[in-house]
């Protein structure tokens, strides 16, 4: 059998992790105000910073969802 929470939670993680990257992947023109800049190419703008928590919250919900999944299996 399978646990639907398993499942939710791993569909979750898949969404919130793609737009993490989807995020990450945009181009400079939609990213926002520059936050923190290194030099005149590289730079730290906003939609960076929401992209990285993105992708932060969603290897937590996979992991949760795997610890869930190993728990169900022991």
């Amino acid at each position: 059998m399978t646990d639907w929470r398993v499942l939710l939670l791993s569909a979750l993680s898949l969404l919130i992790l793609l737009a993490g990257l989807i995020a990450l992947a945009l181009p400079d023109s939609y990213e926002g105000k520059v936050l923190y800049a290194f030099d005149d190419e590289h730079s730290i703008r906003r939609l960076d910073l929401i992209g990285l928590v993105l992708v932060g919250m969603g290897g937590i919900v996979a992991w949760g969802g795997g610890l869930l999944w190993w728990r169900r299996t022991r």
